[in-house]
């Protein structure tokens, strides 16, 4: 059972952190664009430092092995610029103001420059993958590529939908989130020539702990610090998305409850609804049970990393669990 402790990503990212302001660096290479415009809104998406786990994950992957670190810098950039260019777009459909603390670009442009930008970082970061010419890395990026967007999809299909199963739920946040994270891990692993089997155990490390992050973060938009958290409190509902706290509140309310509460979504929240709603998520235990459940998903990453002995990287995604059960932010 993971339990919980006090870390920070800094302590976490020790056995790799050297080559993660490479990996930054590579980044602005990538992107780099005599356009003036373009340059602006990049320059602005990237000045807060997300938490650059995807970065993190592939690095971690190559780390397993005795191969150099050079070989995933590439990679590990590529991803998080085709993860910058989801949250972008993601933005743009739910009308999102802040991203990272800070105006996000729909907002501080407008949706036609979200858009453009958003498309020339996904198209940088697939030039980016192709030139690592590993035909197993470049597949794998394809595959989850048409994965997420097919979650950005079928969530867009399900917003408003006041049913919304958990196993929808669990199927939208795999493709949307998890499924990109597990291929960073694989790409790594992949690059440091790990054994099918380490590979395979990777891919399901990085999509449970997948899981568990979207779960997590997901509860954070009902209760999370808007200062510490970064975005807008309750924009999921906002948006029409509906995510496992409401889920399991919705299903053990009567019919007046449920009643009132789509009138409030529909009539739109504000700060003394939501507040209303966080005391029903508490009342019905609600976010305890989608802790709960990311929990299961923490446990089952876990699981994942015994077949590899002790070694700083094992305890560093070990570590890794137990801060997104635990994070803030």
């Amino acid at each position: 059972m993971i339990q919980k402790t006090s870390l920070d990503l800094k302590e976490i990212y020790q056995p790799i952190e050297a080559w993660l302001p490479k990996v930054e660096e590579r980044i602005y290479d990538i992107l780099s664009t005599p356009n003036e415009l373009s340059a602006e809104v990049i320059e602005h998406f990237f000045r807060a430092k997300g938490k650059f786990l995807r970065p993190a994950l592939t690095l971690f992957g190559v780390s397993f092995s005795s191969e150099r670190m050079e070989a995933a810098v590439v990679t590990a950039a590529a991803l998080e610029i085709f993860h910058s260019a989801t949250l972008i777009h993601d933005d743009i459909v739910d009308s999102a103001c802040l991203r990272r603390s800070l105006p996000t670009i729909n907002v501080k442009w407008d949706p036609q420059v979200a858009v453009l930008v958003g498309d020339y970082l996904h198209d940088r970061a697939i030039s980016a993958i192709f030139s690592t010419r590993n035909d197993r890395v470049i597949a794998a990026f394809l595959e989850t590529a048409g994965i997420v967007c097919d979650g950005e999809i079928l969530e867009l299909k399900e917003k408003n939908n006041f049913s919304l199963t958990e196993e929808t739920y669990f199927t939208i946040i795999e493709r949307k989130t998890a499924a990109l994270l597990g291929t960073c891990i694989e790409s790594g692993a992949i690059l440091g020539h790990l054994s099918s089997e380490e590979v395979i155990a990777l891919r399901r490390y990085g999509l449970y702990f997948g899981m568990a992050f979207q779960i997590v973060d997901d509860c954070l938009d009902f209760m999370g610090k808007e200062n510490e958290f970064g975005k807008t409190l309750g924009a999921d509902l906002k948006a029409g998305v509906l995510t496992l706290p409401l889920i399991r509140l919705i299903a053990l309310l009567d019919e007046p409850q449920k009643a009132e509460i789509f009138s409030q979504v529909k009539n739109g929240l504000g700060h003394s609804q939501l507040s209303d709603l966080l005391r029903l998520l508490e009342e019905y235990d609600a976010l305890s049970y989608a802790y709960d459940r990311a929990r299961e998903y923490a446990d089952r990453a876990q699981l994942e990393l015994t077949i590899f002995p002790d070694s700083p990287s094992r305890v560093s995604l070990e570590m890794l669990l137990h801060y997104v059960i635990e994070r803030h932010r």
